[in-house]
């Protein structure tokens, strides 16, 4: 598999062409993004809205990014004409957790990626009517994997915040694991999995965020860049089979100085839906 050029050599890189072969498939051909939805997992980029528990109880009472003024990743593709079933949670994380400051956590927070792909799997299963218990196959060809919190702020660690402290590469690579292992889950179904790449860190500007919040702290440049890095590379080395597409490349915040402003969720969903479309061309 080769290596990635570089974080922006590549505009769209499906992975899984550069690793299929050239010759002609004589299979049937698989149904395309134009026949059935799109699982979107993940967080505030995929969709800007907390999760409410039943007692009606959420991380910051259920308010929503931007105070709801805010376009995430799902609703985009739809803008693009895709059907999505979306799962994915403001605030989450890979892992579940409960919502933390900086002494104490409180019983109201997030389900982990995992969890996630499961009740999107749930959705969209095909059963056998006459045993209800076995599944023929899931209406779905792709899951949409947003990029996580981990390690980009305390308020992402699982623990109160002040016995938190930015990730080393170890944290970053246990991290990488999980969201590999979300993928050859997706995979094991017969899923293709799709990622973003990380903006740049210029294009970001956490310490807004940070001010506004009063997180403990948040990924400095060096931080960042080690986490982009090592999610990038590890994709492309260890997931052949996925799609990895620069879809926040040029990105463009709302005032929090870390979500992408509308017009940007709209170009990403457009790189997401050409990447996909590529993807299926070399098939």
């Amino acid at each position: 598999m080769p290596a990635l050029l570089s974080r922006r050599s590549l505009g769209v890189l499906a992975l899984a062409c550069l690793a299929s072969s050239a010759s002609p498939s004589s299979a049937a051909p698989a149904p395309s993004i134009n026949d059935q939805p799109i699982l979107v997992i993940g967080a505030s980029y995929a969709d800007g809205r907390p999760p409410f528990n039943d007692s009606l109880g959420a991380p910051f009472g259920g308010l929503a990014v931007g105070f709801g003024s805010y376009l995430g990743e799902g609703d985009a593709l739809v803008r693009r004409g895709m059907l999505v079933v979306n799962e994915a949670q403001a605030g989450a994380t890979t892992f579940g957790r409960n919502m933390c400051m900086a002494d104490a956590c409180y019983p109201v927070g997030w389900q982990g990626y995992s969890t996630q792909l499961a009740k999107a799997l749930g959705r969209v299963t095909v059963r056998n009517p006459a045993d209800p218990t076995q599944v023929l196959g899931y209406n779905a060809r792709y899951v949409y994997i947003s990029l996580a919190n981990d390690c980009i702020h305390a308020g992402a660690a699982g623990t109160p915040q002040q016995d938190s402290s930015p990730c080393g590469q170890a944290e970053v690579d246990a991290f990488v694991d999980r969201m590999i292992d979300v993928a050859e889950d997706a995979m094991d179904v017969g899923l293709v999995p799709v990622f973003s790449r990380y903006p740049d860190y210029h294009d970001v500007d956490l310490s807004i965020m940070q001010g506004v919040t009063g997180l403990a702290w948040v990924a400095n440049e060096a931080q960042w860049n080690m986490l982009a890095t090592t999610f990038e590379t590890r994709v492309a080395d260890e997931l052949p089979g996925a799609i990895l597409v620069d879809a926040w490349h040029g990105m463009k915040t709302i005032g929090d100085g870390m979500h992408p402003s509308p017009k940007s969720a709209d170009k990403a969903a457009k790189r997401i839906r050409e990447a996909i479309e590529h993807y299926e061309s070399c098939q």
